[in-house]
């Protein structure tokens, strides 16, 4: 298949006449002494101009103007409309050429050119190219047409037109420059109806590998007169772009990957359209984030869910063959992982108050982003669930005893991690406090211990009327 790119040289837009100015004369007229012509014009006669450019045979005009003015031999002006009138000298020009004239302001510009044939010598053909819709077929690849116009003068007759030919200079094109050497071809045509020349390119008739090929095309009639350059790039491309995608299939959740493409069309300077998708394991496709395209070849992509994701890649040339591929991606999910706070520093074997308050905080856990929020906390106490929460209290274990807790932290995709304590919940206040209390039993049964003994020495000595002290005999 092929479709025709730019041309190096557009047309002379001999047939398209510019909105709101007209030249009256038709292309090929010839003229000797002076170049009359007519036409009208919606914009006053002040603001147009004209110009007359040689063509050169063979090549790509873009010279100078040879004659150029603002002045018109008669101008009228007939309800709003400026009728104009040229009388130009070319007596002493010998030129296939164009006449333009041009209507310039600040926001617009308007043109229209004519080809004319000044004096005797130099003329020869002009081709110009006609846009063509017809699409590609079985014997050929693409269709060019051509309005062909001609100088006839005396002796010269149409019927020798038939031995005339197209011919082009070919070469392999970069996008600025020949990259191969050129070769030259015959390219054969037909007269349709309307009088175009249409010719009918077959790539495998020329023998041309999938690329982008300059046209130099040139018309040469039965006098052997040559026309006019006329350049046109053609892309010849049968098959779709190969691609090759680049980057890491097994990954961890949330981790940032860079994944790349390599796209070979075939040939160089191919224009391919690239189109990237991601789809997440529960198969909604999304386009990526303005964040993760870093080129049209490559991209930045984070995975926030775990499971099979898939990153679709649609690559379209500039002829409308089509590749897609996908590339999966295996994301693993990162497992949370518990950290605790307590009322004490946190060691394997804990120990309580009853009477105090203690807690264990388990709501630093981290875990992914995505999965942060949806954490379960369970904890265990001999394999039976005791409590649902990040923070265990005393509301929950409030007896004296040893216990032993286990803590499970799990995530939405089912992953988890797990923490024991030994725990003691002891009655350390109780005991305490009846040690508080032993000094006054003492200091009461001391108090108690003297008033006896008073009350003894005083009983003694009203009974003897002399107290006296007991001794001891060895």
């Amino acid at each position: 298949m092929l479709l025709c790119n730019t041309s190096a040289e557009t047309g002379n837009g001999h047939n398209n006449p510019s909105e709101g100015l007209t030249i009256n004369q038709t292309d090929g007229e010839h003229f000797i002494e002076y170049l009359n012509l007519s036409g009208t014009s919606n914009f006053p006669a002040s603001e147009l101009s004209w110009s007359i450019y040689e063509i050169s045979q063979g090549v790509v005009n873009n010279g100078d103007p040879i004659n150029q003015s603002n002045i018109f031999e008669k101008v009228t002006i007939e309800n709003d409309v400026w009728y104009w009138e040229v009388s130009i000298f070319v007596g002493q020009l010998n030129c296939t050429c164009d006449f333009t004239i041009k209507h310039q302001s600040q926001n617009h510009h308007h043109q229209r050119t004519i080809l004319v044939y000044l004096g005797e010598s130099n003329h020869f053909p002009i081709i110009e190219s006609i846009p063509s819709f017809q699409l590609p077929s079985d014997v050929y690849d693409v269709v060019l047409n051509y309005a062909v116009t001609w100088p006839i003068s005396e002796g010269e007759s149409l019927a020798g037109l038939n031995i005339s030919m197209f011919k082009a200079e070919i070469c392999q094109y970069s996008g600025e420059a020949c990259v191969s050497n050129s070769f030259s071809v015959e390219l054969p045509y037909t007269v349709s109806d309307d009088g175009l020349y249409v010719i009918q390119i077959s790539q495998e008739e020329i023998g041309l590998n999938d690329g982008n090929w300059l046209f130099d095309i040139v018309f040469k009639d039965s006098f052997l007169r040559i026309s006019n350059l006329h350049s046109k790039v053609l892309t010849f491309d049968t098959n779709p772009p190969n691609v090759t995608i680049f980057g890491n299939q097994n990954i961890t959740e949330m981790s940032q990957t860079i994944y790349s493409i390599l796209v070979d069309d075939g040939y160089d300077s191919s224009s391919v359209a690239i189109t990237w998708t991601l789809t997440n394991p529960d198969g909604d496709t999304r386009a990526l984030f303005g964040s993760e395209i870093i080129d049209d070849y490559s991209a930045k992509i984070s995975f926030n869910e775990s499971g099979n994701w898939s990153i679709n890649i649609l690559t379209i040339d500039s002829v409308g063959h089509y590749t897609r591929m996908s590339h999966i991606v295996a994301v693993e999910n990162t497992p949370p992982v518990i950290a605790i706070d307590s009322s004490e520093e946190l060691a394997t074997d804990m120990s309580f108050d009853i009477a105090n308050d203690w807690y264990f905080d388990a709501s630093g856990s981290v875990d992914t982003v995505n999965d942060q929020l949806d954490l379960m906390f369970q904890w265990y106490l001999d394999d039976s669930l005791i409590y649902s929460g990040n923070n265990l209290t005393q509301s929950v274990l409030s007896q004296p005893g040893s216990y032993e807790l286990k803590l499970i932290v799990t995530d939405d995709d089912g992953d988890s991690d797990e923490h024991l304590i030994s725990l003691t919940l002891k009655q350390y206040s109780e005991t305490n406090q009846d040690a508080s209390f032993s000094p006054i039993i003492l200091g009461s049964i001391s108090v108690i211990v003297i008033i006896l003994l008073i009350s003894l020495i005083f009983t003694v000595k009203k009974s003897n009327g002399d107290f006296k002290l007991p001794k001891w005999k060895n």
